[in-house]
């Protein structure tokens, strides 16, 4: 480890900090998508299940007292629950907005560690090369062997260090990326379902006072 940090010198640290925060945004990510997790499936059915018998406010709790984002999104349906549909449809487009920032969180950052990466080794390369042909006597066709090896072996050092610290964090990226439009996708079905749930339970309501009246 220390030939190598001789060899790349100072970047080697700064390859090590982007290396280090790239491995802290995939473990906080991977256990945040983790955590969030539920069956939306089920927990729609349940929902709709206490929705249709008008426990709104019991739906309301079940969804409250549940992980993720998900469940926050139909709980501020459930919320306003006395809306018209569109109006509904707002609170439920602004819900998931108020959650995108969250699921996106520092994800950009592996892009940014995937891009700068491979630069800084590409600049090792330049200076392990700047410092090679600064030698003396160089210009004078003096080119000693050693010299010679060791400057092209940091050069490659560095741009290799670069680039699989890069591809890694890229293809994390990508993942994460991936992950996060599914949950966003997720969260935007699971609105419009309660928007339905509520103002289709509302509707059978009143079609069912109304015949009341009616057979009264």
């Amino acid at each position: 480890m220390s030939e190598l940090i001789i060899k790349i010198g100072p970047l080697f640290w700064v390859l090590s900090l982007l290396a280090v925060y790239g491995l802290a945004v995939v473990a906080e990510r991977i256990l945040y998508f983790h955590r969030i997790q539920i069956n939306t499936g089920d927990f729609l059915r349940g929902i709709s299940r206490l929705v249709n018998a008008g426990s709104v406010d019991e739906a309301r709790h079940e969804a409250s007292i549940l992980p993720g984002p998900g469940a926050r999104v139909v709980s501020s349906v459930l919320a306003h629950s006395g809306l018209e549909r569109q109006e509904l449809r707002t609170v439920a487009e602004d819900s998931v907005q108020m959650e995108v920032f969250q699921i996106e969180k520092n994800i950009r950052g592996l892009l940014v560690v995937a891009t700068v990466s491979p630069l800084v080794g590409v600049l090792g390369t330049i200076q392990g090369l700047i410092g090679f042909y600064s030698q003396p006597g160089l210009l004078e066709g003096k080119a000693p062997t050693l010299a010679m090896s060791d400057a092209v072996f940091q050069a490659l050092l560095s741009s290799a260090l670069g680039l699989s610290i890069a591809i890694p964090a890229y293809l994390f990226y990508c993942y994460l990326a991936s992950r996060a439009r599914q949950v966003v996708h997720s969260l935007e079905r699971a609105g419009t379902e309660a928007v339905c749930l509520v103002c289709d339970a509302r509707q059978r309501r009143e079609d069912g006072e109304r015949m009341a009246g009616r057979e009264a």
